[in-house]
């Protein structure tokens, strides 16, 4: 299973997403982007996430679902 950002849901973009710095694969990324909706972009490296959920508990918006 993966984790998918549902973003219409994320409240927390960039330096202040919780789930960014839980994660202990390193494997959650910011990308700043100026068309975003927040500024940016949160985008997952599936070649480093163990698959471990983690990042769907610190989710502060309930905004990562494991698929």
């Amino acid at each position: 299973m993966k984790p998918v950002l549902n973003e219409r849901k994320c409240p927390a973009q960039g330096q202040i997403c919780p789930a960014i710095p839980a994660c202990p694969e390193n494997a959650i990324l910011y990308i700043k982007d100026d068309k975003a909706r927040l500024g940016g972009r949160i985008v997952f490296d599936y070649e480093k996430c163990n698959e471990c959920g983690i990042c769907t508990s610190k989710c502060c918006g309930d905004a990562i679902d494991l698929i």
